[in-house]
């Protein structure tokens, strides 16, 4: 099976890079559901100032200004709770609070509080075998070691299954393609994260009880916790996919903070039991110090202080939980960071970790730091400031492109980042040209496809215009920005950024005019390159654990592959003006 899934895998790159056309499924299931109405959120967190639960407003401050510096940390939400009052939120323009976000493996500690609903009830067991939860299904020759496997391998990640998160994009039955993989050592010896781990506890809830897991939540967590706006995508077997695909509010998320800080119960309510969450969170497994350094629980990572553990997701997706302080921090973002140990949580280690203790008592109030903090962190959720030269300077540049059609042809490109295409498995056509409309004070890029048309809008002022589009029958929620400057060959540049305000993508693309030819180029955050180098680490761990990808990998030249994740990444191509 597992040189099966590799040559899928072959098979699937190759039509990424040459014809995507191929990879689009007519009648596929929709993954991606509209945003809803953006609605303040249910029972919000009362606020507070810093001071009044023993923290300083300046230490804050100093906090956040190295953390929005670090550009390459893309940061788009940030809320600090302690004493279950929110004493810093913060929106980095444009993304906004009252948008739900996709929190990519950080659901994965969800998927085990749902777990511990049925281990409570007692329909689940830790020391339940997936060949008895799934008699009927069939079995690969490596029986005897698929025989040990249990809930409780799956939620520690030690289950060693070689079916992983790539195998999403190949197969149609997900539980298929587990069963049907090699196991690479003794279950329950070896930490190998893997989100299908995670798919698969969500697939026991389902075959144990006979409804879906996302319906369980709703009804004895979310419900009850007022979470209202949520979404979870399906697998195509419409099973929820429980190790990514989950859209919550960050205020919504930090929700989870104050139930795990008060040991399972929720305004009186108790929703889970202390004794799962103690379970739960503690380490159960030891995990690679380039992961992190402070070991593994259910479908958790162990943090920075004593006891302390987050929920992590990739690119930057963070909620973390200090119990000894009863203080959390939540985070959404867009980098290039897959793991917990990484530039982020260093910094966090830096301002939280062990040396920082907050005092009992409340601090004398200190007007003017707060009133620091308070305006900085404003300021970073407000589009820049123009003076009125600037800003005629700016609505004259544009005029020119009015009503010009430039034709490209550009092949396999869609408005969607490639990263977004391949985790939504929603890939395009092509685009064919691209016009420039006026309409009243907005311009629109009209994008036209084999298919369909779609009017990206935006502002000659520079601010963000906020949109929502089609995209093979998917909704998206977007805000576009665009600016005319100049590279350093004074060529005319216009760059128009598409900020996915649910997901951890920005689509880029720039047009330099030159005198006898235009050329239009894509690219994305977070970059081909930095996923790579960011990837790369665990594509040799693979190799080492497989021999099938150790061969493959061995006939590398990663010179080459950088220069071909570049070109399949940020392609350009040369347009023609109509």
């Amino acid at each position: 099976m597992d040189i099966i899934m590799y040559k899928k895998a072959a098979t699937f790159i190759t039509k990424l890079i040459n014809d995507r056309k191929e990879l689009i499924r007519e009648g596929a299931p929709i993954t991606k559901h509209a945003s809803p109405a953006r609605l303040p959120i249910h029972s919000p967190f009362e606020r507070a100032t810093p001071e009044s639960v023993g923290i300083s407003s300046s230490h804050l401050y100093d906090f956040l200004r190295e953390y929005a510096s670090m550009t390459e940390l893309h940061p788009h939400m940030l809320m600090i709770m302690k004493n279950e009052k929110i004493i810093l939120e913060t929106e980095f323009y444009p993304y906004h609070k009252d948008t739900w976000h996709v929190g990519h493996s950080m659901c994965k500690s969800i998927t085990a509080l749902a777990v511990g609903l049925l281990v409570d009830d007692g329909i689940l067991h830790l020391d339940d075998k997936l060949t008895d939860i799934f008699p009927k299904r069939t079995f690969n020759l490596d029986i005897a070691r698929q025989r040990d496997i249990t809930i409780r391998h799956l939620l520690n990640m030690s289950a060693c299954v070689s079916f992983n998160e790539m195998g999403s994009a190949l197969y149609e039955d997900w539980i298929d393609g587990y069963f049907g993989a090699s196991i690479k050592n003794p279950p329950g010896t070896k930490f190998m994260y893997n989100s299908m781990n995670s798919y698969m506890l969500s697939a026991c809830i389902r075959e144990k009880t006979g409804k879906d897991m996302f319906d369980i939540l709703s009804d004895r967590i979310f419900h009850p916790m007022e979470i209202t706006e949520v979404y979870w995508e399906k697998c195509p077997k419409g099973i929820t996919k429980g190790g990514w695909g989950l859209y919550m509010k960050a205020e919504d998320l930090l929700k989870f903070a104050k139930l795990f800080l008060s040991g399972g119960i929720w305004n009186g309510e108790r929703l889970i039991s202390e004794e799962w969450l103690s379970e739960m969170t503690k380490k159960q497994m030891d995990t690679p110090e380039r992961e992190n350094k402070y070991g593994y629980g259910f479908q958790i990572w162990r943090s920075i202080r004593p006891d302390s553990y987050q929920f992590n997701g990739m690119l930057g997706q963070n909620l973390i939980i200090f119990p000894d302080i009863k203080m959390a921090i939540m985070m959404y973002s867009g980098n290039a960071e897959f793991f917990p140990n990484g530039r982020l949580m260093a910094l966090i280690e830096k301002y939280f970790g062990n040396a920082f203790q907050p005092s009992a008592e409340p601090l004398k109030p200190a007007r003017r730091a707060q009133a620091t903090l308070t305006l900085y962190s404003t300021s970073l959720s407000l589009p820049p400031v123009h003076s009125r030269a600037e800003m005629k300077k700016m609505l004259g540049s544009f005029a020119p492109l009015i009503g010009k059609t430039y034709r490209l042809d550009a092949k396999n490109i869609g408005v969607l980042p490639l990263v977004m295409s391949v985790f939504h498995g929603n890939f395009s056509d092509g685009i064919q040209k691209i016009r420039f409309e006026a309409r009243g004070n907005i311009i629109e890029a009209v994008i036209f496809k084999e298919k369909e048309t779609l009017r990206i809008p935006f502002s000659p002022d520079g601010n963000a215009c906020y949109f929502d589009f089609l995209e093979n029958g998917e909704h998206f929620y977007a805000a576009a920005i665009a600016k005319m400057t100049q590279n350093e060959d004074d060529v005319p540049v216009l760059k128009l950024t598409i900020h996915f305000l649910e997901t951890t993508s920005v689509r880029h693309i720039k047009f330099f005019f030159h005198r006898t030819k235009t050329i239009v180029r894509f690219s994305e955050e977070p970059t081909g390159i930095e996923l790579l180098e960011t990837f790369a680490p665990v594509l040799e761990d693979m190799a080492n654990r497989n021999k099938t990808a150790k061969n493959l990998m061995s006939r590398f030249d990663f010179g080459l592959v950088e220069y071909n994740v570049e070109k399949l990444f940020a392609p350009e191509f040369t347009a023609v003006e109509e």
